[in-house]
């Protein structure tokens, strides 16, 4: 008897990641502008999801898509296991501990994205930046991973093509990021306001801030475009509910003995009958 598929349409996951997170970021934007919590222009990502409403919105939101970034990533993984076991050629070593440590920085990047959704940078600082660091440098570190990943699928699991893109992808996104880490950390010691999230020229470091905050949105994008690459090799993937076992023999052994001493209590103890 064959098992039942579950998922079967598991190419959708990366595209719901790719319009859902893009979208709560404008969300977000639009109110903290509207509301006066931020100045209009290119404020950091975390600047629009500091205050309530916007924060809360911004929290719930990502956090699901942390849960499904999260099966992805697994799902990757799995595909590419599976690719192994079905292509002698690829059954190497190398690609199954690249295909290891894409699993452990992918889920770093997720559990980063979730610090930085629940942890406000006006509360908690400090958790806020190492999960900030977490989700964009681990999740620089998993698109190179892919990207090798990929060259050693070729030709029967990857497209060249697409193991090309994915490499500009990840140098782009490697620019980007060590642009935000610069840029940011300067501006910041040039800054001379009192409010970071409403920077005026007048506050010093204006140009590192606006080439800061540019560079993490371009960044941003990035990731989401890369997530958006595994929409075909997805369409190839079938997911069956997992196998439940129940102990019966141990259960039956439990009634089986409850019933006993129940009668034993019942010798020693007879009801008796008016």
């Amino acid at each position: 008897m064959e098992k039942q598929e579950l998922f079967v349409n598991v190419h959708y996951l990366p595209i719901a990641i790719f319009i859902s997170l893009p979208s709560v970021f404008i969300l977000t934007y639009v109110i903290a502008v509207l509301l006066g919590h931020v100045e209009p222009g290119f404020p950091y990502i975390s600047d629009v999801a500091t205050y309530a409403p916007e924060s809360c919105i911004y929290s719930q939101v990502v956090n699901l898509i942390a849960i499904l970034m999260g099966f992805m990533i697994y799902i990757r993984y799995s595909q590419v296991k599976e690719c192994i076991k079905a292509f002698g050629s690829l059954s190497s070593t190398s690609l199954s501990k690249w295909n290891h440590w894409a699993l452990i920085f992918g889920l770093a990047t997720t559990t980063g994205l979730s610090i930085v959704a629940n942890f406000q940078e006006t509360s908690v600082l400090i958790v806020h930046l190492i999960g900030a660091f977490l989700c964009f440098g681990s999740g620089v570190v998993y698109f190179w991973i892919q990207a090798v990943c990929s060259f050693y699928l070729h030709p029967s699991g990857c497209s060249l093509r697409l193991a090309h893109f994915r490499t500009a992808l990840s140098t782009f996104s490697t620019i980007c990021f060590f642009v935000i880490l610069i840029t940011g950390v300067l501006a910041r010691l040039a800054f001379k306001g009192t409010n970071p999230r409403k920077w005026s020229k007048e506050d010093g470091g204006w140009e590192l801030h606006v080439t800061s905050t540019i560079a993490e949105w371009l960044c941003a994008i990035a990731f989401c475009a890369y997530i958006l690459t595994f929409t075909e090799e997805f369409r190839d993937v079938r997911i069956t509910p997992p196998k439940v076992i129940c102990n019966m023999h141990r259960l039956n052994n439990e009634i089986l003995s409850e019933s006993e001493s129940s009668a034993i209590q019942n010798q020693i103890n007879p009801s008796t009958s008016t």
